[in-house]
């Protein structure tokens, strides 16, 4: 009834164990900055249009921000997921349900130390294939005969240009063509005999390592006796990131412990503590940035020379070489957590069954931030001078960074979240037969945050990284602060019937300060059935060892309210609030104040109501177990800002109304065997999987657009979209064509793509677009998993696999960077004609590349694939050879993470999110 536990201690990598098992959520392994905290991991759902993540609980504490990054794996005791009515317990929180996480407590016995040590090596799951320089060339050199070349000499021009590298029409006023690229520089760039003037660049090979280390250690004791138990653990990570030369970096260092004392027979205490601290460092350029120039590195110019020296910039003086590098100066990032929770309980000798808990926990976290940015120097040759020697060429260097002067930017920032709470439990036996449990209690949550920056520039020397030493002019500081608050009433009442009939009642009552006193607390219910129908006397069936029917309904509500696109909460929405600006009055300049919201002073929760119904079984003697669930979660108010029906002329940013619905529906199935052969094999298999897919219900769109084209009745995020309906072959298929094209073109030619006539009007337009029933998050998850023991070794398998889900793949290609190779060998040209794969295009300079009518399926591919996720060997010595040095246990293993992927899409990795 309350939910499935996923894990148990031995705790594994937390996205191994979660992936493809919720239905509605999807496992996301985070890279963040290239190379480091590779271990943490993201969850969201996939049916809201606002908050996408479930509540995560960690030890009975709400996560102000959905820690499970911020968790040693080795510290974890279990991992449960609340998925329908139970998370109604968590109200305000737990719209996309709760995830449970109970770390380890000591136990009663001498003290055990146990030590884990892993080095590893890690590389990107999937880097893009570039064109060569041949290929990149080629290219370059068919795009103008497309521009400027009438269609009839497009043959002529072709073979002109490849044997002489120029073109001479005859057609009058068509001025004459040359190649961007000599027919000798393209040999060149195929031959690989000019590494200086013609090299073959590879952009990301010259600017990542083949492999980056990264280390673990974790050292636990653990121990004590009835009346004092004790759990620590202490941590250390260090990982290296994947560019050359970097200067991206992550260490971490972790402590926890959790104390358990029990100060008389009525009174047991609980305290744990939690430190981190997280030391990031990363290049002054983003991530974003350094990625896009490494797509966009033509393979024609250097990255780096031959003589070791960092190339030309692609622009903004961004070499990827340089900019992944201390070169450019540094942010230095170290963050520190100290978490603290703990408890009392009380029970009293004079009503058996009755316990008082009370609880806090107090979450704080600081940050700083340090930027330190100097200028940086590249490297030209103007392909003409040569050293002394006559042979090598002269490089002259130049600084290319778009400043001169070396510049620091500091940052502070703290965040303290404050949890009490008081839970009264009372659970009785009535008769030999009747079981009933009654709890009830009180949370209330206090948020906190400031931080401020400064900025200065104009440094004489980049000797002295302080802001005492940065000049006088252009500093620039800045500052800011938050608070906020939850209050939750809450309660359960359970009973059971000879552990036959189970029915349990949940409710929450919540307030949140983001909503008008009116309407501040919400009430979620929720109501759980159980039929454990193998109690039954008349249930005699020899293969079935278990059989449970259950079902459950639960309401649960959700204060998160985002503006669509950003990440910033939108607070106090029911008042009129105002934005700090600037105005020049009286030739000064003066702060001033806008109108940042149109106040709402209606709005309140958004609500998720789920629906469940499930049935567990174990057969044959326990061998098999099976797991199978359908549910459905009708989402209403939700908030969105109606911007379909207030057009942007209104001059006033719409306040969000509690208008949206989405429905979301899905099944979910489990099938574990157990089974031992002989008497030293031990197999354990199981398949898992997860269907959901949502649908919008309503969301305020814009009045008169045609019903295949609106969000509503298809899942949130479809693709809206051109249907690509072949190419246009040759000059006869474009003769054939009956269809106005007038409207995205003024000339058809050869090899432009052709677009399907949705409304049958006889041309193309916008009212042509679709809004298709997939968008970029798989409907179905799945996962296989086989444990092999056989003496002391052992063998973990994990598959994982995902279907259903669409990712747009277009590149900034042509003169402004270079073509994938999936591209190249996909594309028509003067001698291969193709009716399926159109011309290529620079800077999107055809229709169906750039604007509105880029957005077409042909550049959406799947993302469906099967990957070898994880696999692990390991070997235990034998017990009495380690009794010898009083060890207990000692294991040796060898991990790989996706060791190997089966997809169509061979472009990125069929994990990835962004587009």
């Amino acid at each position: 009834i309350k939910g499935e536990t996923l894990i148990k201690s031995p705790a594994v990598d937390l996205s191994n164990s979660l992936a493809g098992r919720l239905p509605g959520l999807v496992v996301i392994q985070q890279s963040g900055e290239p190379g480091y905290d590779g271990a943490t991991i993201s969850i969201r759902g996939t049916n809201t249009l606002g908050n996408s993540s479930p509540l995560i609980v960690i030890d009975g504490i709400p996560d102000r921000d959905g820690g499970l990054g911020r968790l040693n794996p080795r510290d974890v005791e279990s991992i449960s997921v609340l998925k329908d009515a139970s998370a109604a317990i968590y109200g305000a929180r737990a719209a996309n349900g709760a995830i449970l996480i109970t770390t380890k407590k000591g136990t009663t016995g001498k003290p055990k130390i146990t030590y884990d040590f892993n080095r590893g090596f890690s590389q990107p799951g999937r880097i893009p294939k570039l064109s060569n320089a041949f290929e990149y060339a080629s290219i370059m050199n068919e795009l103008p005969i497309y521009k400027s070349i009438p269609v009839g000499e497009w043959g002529a021009a072709s073979a002109a240009i490849k044997q002489t590298g120029t073109y001479v029409s005859p057609t009058p006023n068509i001025p004459a063509l040359n190649a961007n690229y000599s027919p000798d520089d393209v040999k060149k760039y195929a031959d690989h005999s000019d590494p200086w003037g013609h090299p073959n660049t590879d952009w990301f090979g010259d600017a990542f390592k083949t492999w980056s280390p990264q280390t673990r250690h974790n050292l636990q004791i653990s121990g004590g006796s009835e009346n004092f138990k004790y759990f620590t653990s202490l941590g250390f990570i260090n990982q290296d990131a994947y560019y050359k030369h970097s200067a991206t970096s992550y260490q971490q260092y972790n402590f926890r412990a959790n104390l358990t004392a029990k100060v008389n027979d009525y009174i047991t205490t609980t305290m744990g503590v939690f430190v981190k601290r997280e030391q990031r460092r990363f290049p002054t350029e983003s991530a974003g940035s350094i990625f896009r120039m490494l797509m966009r590195g033509r393979p024609t110019e250097p990255e780096v020379w031959p003589n070791g020296k960092p190339g030309p910039d692609i622009e903004n003086g961004q070499n990827p070489y340089v900019i992944t590098t201390n070169a450019t100066g540094y942010n230095d990032n170290p963050t520190d957590y100290t978490q603290a929770n703990g408890s009392v309980d009380i029970t009293n000798p004079w009503v058996k069954g009755l316990k008082l808990t009370l609880s806090g926990a107090v979450d704080k976290n600081s940050s700083t931030s340090k930027t330190w940015q100097t200028p940086w120097m590249l490297y030209y040759w103007d392909k003409v001078t040569y050293e002394a020697d006559g042979k090598t060429p002269k490089l002259v260097g130049a600084i290319r960074s778009n400043f001169t002067d070396p510049r620091l930017t500091q940052a502070y920032g703290s965040v303290l979240n404050t949890n009490l709470s008081a839970l009264l439990n009372y659970d009785s036996k009535i008769g030999a037969n009747h079981n009933i449990g009654i709890m009830a209690g009180v949370t209330k949550e206090i948020y906190k945050g400031e931080g401020f920056s400064a900025f200065r520039r104009n440094y004489i020397s980049t000797a002295v990284d302080q802001l005492f030493a940065g000049g006088s002019l252009q500093q620039n500081t800045g500052g800011s602060a938050y608070e906020r608050a939850r209050l939750g009433y809450y309660g359960r009442v359970q009973y059971n019937y000879k552990e036959k009939y189970l029915a349990e009642f949940i409710w929450r009552y919540d307030g949140s300060y983001l909503f008008p006193e009116a309407h501040r607390f919400g009430f979620f219910p929720g109501i759980l059935l159980g039929w454990n129908v193998t109690k039954e006397d008349f249930f005699k069936v020899p293969a079935i060892n278990y059989l449970k029917l259950r079902a459950s309904y639960g309401q649960m509500g959700n204060d998160q309210i985002f503006r669509p696109g950003s990440t910033s909460l939108v607070e106090y929405a029911y008042i009129s609030t105002y934005g700090f600006g600037t105005y020049p009055i009286n030739n000064a300049v003066a702060t001033t104040l806008n109108e940042t919201l149109l106040a709402n002073p209606n709005f309140t929760w958004e609500r998720a109501n789920n629906y469940n119904v499930g049935l567990d079984a174990s057969l044959f003697n326990n061998k098999i177990d099976l797991t199978l669930e359908y549910f459905q979660n009708k989402r209403d108010q939700i908030f969105i800002f109606n911007t379909g029906l207030i057009p942007g002329s209104a001059g006033f940013t719409p306040p969000p109304i509690n208008g949206g619905r989405v429905n979301n529906k899905g099944f979910e199935f489990s099938l574990a065997y157990n089974t031992k052969i002989g008497s030293d094999l031990q197999l354990k298999a199981g398949i898992n999987g997860g269907y959901a897919k949502n649908k919008v219900v309503y969301m305020g769109e814009i009045p008169g657009a045609p019903k295949y084209q609106l969000q509503e009745g298809n899942p949130i995020g479809g693709y809206l979209v051109y249907k690509y309906a072949g190419v246009f072959k040759d000059q006869a298929d474009i003769a054939k064509n009956t269809i106005d094209y007038s409207g995205v073109t003024n000339k058809l030619i050869p090899g432009d793509m052709k677009f399907e006539d949705v409304n049958h009007d006889g041309k193309i337009d916008a009212e042509d677009r679709v809004r298709l029933d997939k968008n970029s998050t798989p409907t179905l998850n799945f996962g296989a998993t086989i444990d092999l023991r056989y003496k002391g070794f052992d063998l973990s398998i994990l598959l994982q696999g995902a279907t259903g889900a669409l990712i747009r793949i277009q590149t900034e290609s042509g003169d402004i960077g270079n073509f994938l190779k999936y591209s190249y060998d996909h594309r028509w040209t003067i001698d291969k004609p193709s009716s399926v794969d159109p011309r290529l295009a620079s800077r999107g300079d055809t229709y169906y590349t750039g604007g509105n009518f880029g957005n077409n399926t042909y550049y959406l591919f799947n993302k469906n694939y099967i990957r070898l996720k994880n696999v692990e060997l390991g070997y235990n010595l034998p017990a009495n050879l380690l009794n010898k040095i009083k060890i207990s246990n000692l294991r040796f293993f060898v991990n790989g993470l996706n060791v190997f992927t089966i997809d169509k899409n061979k472009i990125f990795d069929p994990e990835a999110t962004a587009e």
